[in-house]
């Protein structure tokens, strides 16, 4: 089960798709009924008759009315009857946006040569994984001359590519509700072009120029250098000559300041005051070919989240380098963005070195550590880009070279996870929610207290990490399972130990409308009511519940009454 595209506009007709492979003999009438959830309501019903082959694989497709919504993600539980007798249930979920800057989901692309021509399998996956932008990293000529002269070229590393496929992965990202986003680094240019415009780049204290493994200078990005001008340039003609979405605007992490030599004055460049502006720029360039233009800034290291927070870019993103190494580090990370981007959505690039280091018959501590880090970004309301390609997952920062998972059932597993963010949409990703780990647990604090297992606000190692989140509406609390392993993010880790009989108690500052928990481990994430129980606590009524067993993540939901 997945749905027809990776996102749906609000007021779109919702399209669902179906794969039934039948290994019986003869054909088959059968019925499909589609239970349409949001969290753990129950929203719409749809029925279906389906005719299976004697032998081989049917694909159902099917459209419903269309959904108004904001933000909204809903689950689809779909049972395959034989007459009356209910054969098997199988998930899915899908979301609606009145814009798709209100669900930032990050992948990438990175094979463009000829033999990608015809190939839709690598956008596909993306789409079951909802990915709605997709990074086209590396796909131009020159990082100084984007759009190459020519359809079939070579790359400054050496790759040969072709336009035509990047404009097919371009129309096929659209026809599948994906943005798609165009890699252009702001000041990484050819020897050649450096050698041209000497006076155009960076130095340092030393005068050598700045570059990045000899073959990407570093250009002055000051607005009155003619490089500015020159780089927004390259990202308009990528949009009005190739048909990009958007630019993803990447930085290196350094030079963080450098002299220039513009008209041959040496000057002191600090480049976190001019991030901004370039991003502010190219806004106001870029808007000049496509009033929704996407822009997203590269801040490597974290690094300078604290200036371009205001910028007109449309998350904040951040590529995650040590010393940020812990658990704890990448809630900080998460906190302080959206502190910073005033409500921008938050995208954290965070590799795991796991599947490059690791021999592939020990690839089952690296599957344990990308469902560990998936579950420890969404907890806390933020993106990742993981993902792409077929099945490509992302071992370091030079996208061309990522790992490719070959475990079908850790595949679905993954399939599974992606399911949960969009499904629970409305309880991980609302601004109204508001982190109270630190401040409403612990010490003399009783608004929540756990027992049955060691509990940590912040992600200790061998303990149950409790993410704390609530609004006037809900009070959300995620288990995340790190009872036999260490807090370093990107190591491999064992698969964890599942825990039962950990009991939460929640002190109620209203009525319950309904208590229930999900988890992307079991029941492809469907919801599960669960008992609980009301009586006098310390402060005032509590909410005590025993959670079912938690394998690496479950959530724990309660609704209040209005």
């Amino acid at each position: 089960m997945y749905p027809a595209k990776a996102q749906f506009a609000s007021g779109e007709r919702i399209g669902l798709c179906a794969e039934l492979r039948h290994v019986g003999t003869g054909a088959r009438k059968l019925r499909m009924e589609a239970r349409v959830m949001l969290l753990d309501r129950h929203v719409g019903t749809l029925f279906r008759e389906v005719e299976l082959p004697a032998e081989g694989t049917a694909v159902v497709e099917w459209e419903f009315a269309a959904i108004e919504a904001d933000c909204d993600g809903y689950g689809v539980d779909v049972t395959l009857y034989d007459g009356e007798e209910a054969l098997e249930t199988y998930s899915t979920a899908f979301d609606v946006v009145s814009d798709w800057r209100k669900a930032t989901r990050y992948g990438f692309l990175s094979d463009f040569d000829t033999d990608e021509s015809g190939v839709a399998a690598d956008v596909d996956y993306l789409r079951k994984l909802h990915i709605n932008l997709v990074q086209f990293y590396d796909w131009m000529y020159r990082h100084d001359d984007l759009v190459p002269p020519q359809s079939e070229f070579r790359d400054l590393m050496g790759r040969e590519l072709s336009l035509d496929v990047v404009k097919e992965k371009i129309a096929l990202c659209r026809r599948f509700g994906m943005k798609s986003i165009a890699y252009g680094a702001v000041y990484g240019a050819s020897r050649d072009f450096y050698e041209q415009h000497p006076d155009w780049a960076l130095y340092d204290s030393d005068g050598n120029v700045h570059h990045l493994i000899d073959l990407f200078f570093i250009m002055n990005i000051a607005p009155d250098s003619p490089w500015h001008d020159h780089i927004l340039q390259q990202y308009e003609r990528a949009l009005t000559l190739v048909g990009f979405d958007g630019i993803h605007m990447d930085t290196y992490g350094a030079p963080k300041t450098a002299f220039s030599r513009l008209h041959g004055d040496e000057r002191l460049e600090v480049l976190k005051e001019q991030f901004p502006v370039l991003i502010d720029h190219a806004r106001e360039r870029l808007e000049r070919v496509s009033g929704d233009v996407g822009l997203i800034f590269n801040n490597v290291g974290n690094w300078p989240v604290g200036t371009v927070g205001d910028a007109k870019q449309d998350a904040m993103y951040i590529e995650v380098w040590p010393p940020y190494e812990r658990y704890h580090h990448l809630r900080d990370i998460i906190a302080r963005a959206k502190l910073l981007g005033n409500g921008k959505p938050v995208i954290l690039a965070a590799y795991l070195k796991s599947y490059r280091d690791l021999p592939k018959d020990e690839w089952a501590r690296a599957n344990a550590a990308a469902l560990l880090l998936t579950a420890a970004i969404a907890a806390n309301g933020a993106y990742h880009l993981l993902h792409g390609e077929f099945q490509g997952i992302l071992t370091q920062g030079y996208y061309v070279d990522y790992s490719r998972l070959d475990d079908a059932e850790f595949v679905r597993t993954i399939r599974n996870y992606y399911d949960f963010l969009v499904r629970y949409a409305n309880v991980l990703y609302d601004a109204a929610l508001e982190d109270v780990s630190m401040t409403h647990t612990g010490w003399d604090n009783v608004e929540y207290t756990f027992e049955g297992f060691p509990c940590s606000s912040y992600g200790e190692a061998g303990k149950m990490w409790t993410v704390i989140r609530e609004s006037r509406r809900y009070k959300t609390i995620s288990f995340i399972n790190l009872s036999n392993n260490d807090d370093f993010w990107n190591e491999g880790k064992r698969t964890p130990h599942p825990q039962q009989g950990i009991q939460a108690v929640i002190t109620l500052d209203g009525t319950v409308r309904s208590v229930f928990a999900a988890s992307p481990d079991k029941e492809m994430g469907r919801p599960r009511a669960v008992p609980y129980r009301i009586a006098a606590g310390p402060k005032g009524k509590t909410l005590t519940v025993e959670l079912p067993p938690v394998y690496v993540w479950e959530l724990l939901v309660v609704e209040m009454e209005a």
